[in-house]
């Protein structure tokens, strides 16, 4: 993407506000409803010029930091029937590109590594704003959201019900909230 200011040439170090934060999902369950959880730790850094159009992103994530409110669905999803997390403890997303696609809107491209499996994927980011709190920090918000089929990752366990239907479906939902804070 061309550069339409000055200001973009220089970018900026932002940090994740971790307690403003969700890396939310959710997956079908039998067929007929959704299961949504959350990771609870991460680091999210992003290098960016002032409209994020340049920007480089990391986001790293601990598999076992997985909580969807029952600890013995957790604990399977830890499992190596999922995540693996004692021989995969993290979970990684490098950004490539991202172009606005609108006034809000952005797709972020870049490859999602799971069980040392790396895909590509493409996000889409909606811009909230920045805005300077009330400790002068200047601060910026996002949605982003996305779709990955999580047999891609080797996620492969299922079972099947008598119907035919799987018990957890093959499309996992991304939901995230991300609030960053512009680096001192």
């Amino acid at each position: 993407m061309e550069k339409t200011s000055v200001d973009n040439l220089v970018k900026s170090s932002w940090k994740v506000d971790t307690a403003h934060t969700k890396l939310g999902f959710s997956a079908r369950h039998m067929v007929i409803s959704e299961v949504e959880g959350q990771f609870k730790e991460f680091d999210v850094k992003v290098d960016a010029g002032e409209d994020f159009t340049d920007s480089e992103i990391e986001v790293t994530i601990k598999t076992a930091s997985i909580e969807t409110g029952n600890s013995d669905r957790d604990n399977h999803l830890k499992s190596p029937d999922f995540f693996d997390a004692v021989n995969h403890p993290e979970m990684k997303f490098v950004s490539s590109s991202i172009e606005k696609t609108g006034d809000e809107d952005f797709k972020l491209k870049g490859d999602l590594i799971i069980r040392s499996i790396s895909k590509p994927i493409v996000l889409d980011v909606t811009y909230g704003g920045k805005i300077k709190d009330p400790w002068g920090n200047e601060r910026a918000g996002f949605q982003v959201e996305g779709k990955l089929n999580r047999f891609d990752y080797d996620l492969k366990w299922n079972n099947l019900m008598e119907t035919g239907g799987a018990v957890v479906g093959k499309i996992i939902k991304l939901k995230c909230y991300i609030e960053l804070i512009k680096a001192e």
